[in-house]
């Protein structure tokens, strides 16, 4: 089976296609926006917006495609709508095609902000609203492939942590290593409510909807219901950081371009019946990155 990934630079896309080379049946390709060397990947270089897309993948004929390349920067998106749509919902729109004309199979990354955050616990079935545009693009896209005629799996998940070298952009988690360790305060919203996500569990969940032949719309996160300001607090003290720096305020305080919803927590049941899902807890996956990464 031949994979191919799109935005191997980012977290997400760099630990699936890591999950995915582990598989000797498996042939993965992968795209980034600078260049990578993944072991027993095929990476190369690719400015998605302005490829040929059919002809990339005519080229590498894959049998399923998972797109994580996208402008996930709420601010940035809220900030140019023009380029988020560009990259969230055209170039979505060009590689749906593409499936369309190759017959090949689609895994889309989504996220939680499709939802306005009233009443968290969400279900793949509530009503989407979002309140910023990064999860209006993000609607837009998955409206796009719920329309189209192709085997497709669309996974919204929740504030993704992880740690890798020389990643597109930060997450919580190196955010706050960096900020605490370099003795700085770092501003954290206290009426933020997440169920954080592993990267390593959703590469693995990526896996087995491909190896499975999946589809439908899943919520993919732990099942730890967690404010954005208690969980920095326990990456701080899992990586011996105090907690003294970590400066909780509301989120109407941060100077944000975006709007943020308040509680978007995910439930998983769908997934977890679907591939046998068993997230990791929180504590025990920061403690895995700190003994695997030597921080």
């Amino acid at each position: 089976m031949r994979v191919l990934v799109t935005g191997a630079n980012g977290l997400v896309g760099k630990k699936i296609a890591q999950q995915l080379s582990k598989n000797g049946n498996l042939e993965v390709y992968a795209t980034s926006l600078k260049k990578i060397n993944l072991d027993g990947i095929t990476a190369f270089t690719s400015n998605l917006l302005n490829a040929n897309i059919n002809q990339m993948v005519e080229d590498i004929k894959p049998d399923a495609l998972i797109h994580c390349a996208a402008l996930s920067s709420p601010d940035a998106c809220d900030v140019d709508r023009f380029a988020a749509k560009r990259m969230n919902v055209e170039l979505t729109q060009r590689i749906v095609s593409a499936c369309e004309d190759y017959h090949v199979r689609l895994v889309f990354l989504s996220t939680d902000f499709v939802f306005d955050g009233q009443k968290g616990s969400y279900i793949e079935d509530d009503t989407a609203n979002p309140i910023n545009y990064y999860g209006e693009s993000k609607l837009e896209a998955e409206k796009i492939i719920h329309k189209a005629n192709i085997p497709s799996a669309i996974i919204r998940t929740s504030l993704v942590y992880g740690y890798e070298q020389k990643l597109s952009r930060p997450n919580i988690l190196t955010q706050v290593i960096e900020y605490l360790g370099k003795n700085q305060t770092y501003k954290v919203p206290t009426d933020q409510i997440r169920t954080p996500t592993y990267a390593k569990d959703l590469a693995i969940a990526i896996e087995q909807i491909c190896l499975n032949d999946v589809n439908g719309l899943f919520h993919v996160s732990c099942d730890e219901v967690i404010s954005v300001a208690d969980f920095a607090k326990t990456i701080a003290t899992t990586f011996g950081f105090s907690t003294d720096l970590l400066q909780s305020i509301k989120s109407s305080e941060l100077p944000q371009a975006a709007l943020r919803p308040k509680n978007t927590s995910l439930v998983i049941k769908k997934i977890k019946d679907a591939i046998n899902y068993t997230p990791t807890p929180i504590e025990l996956a920061l403690r895995q990155i700190k003994t695997n990464h030597n921080l």
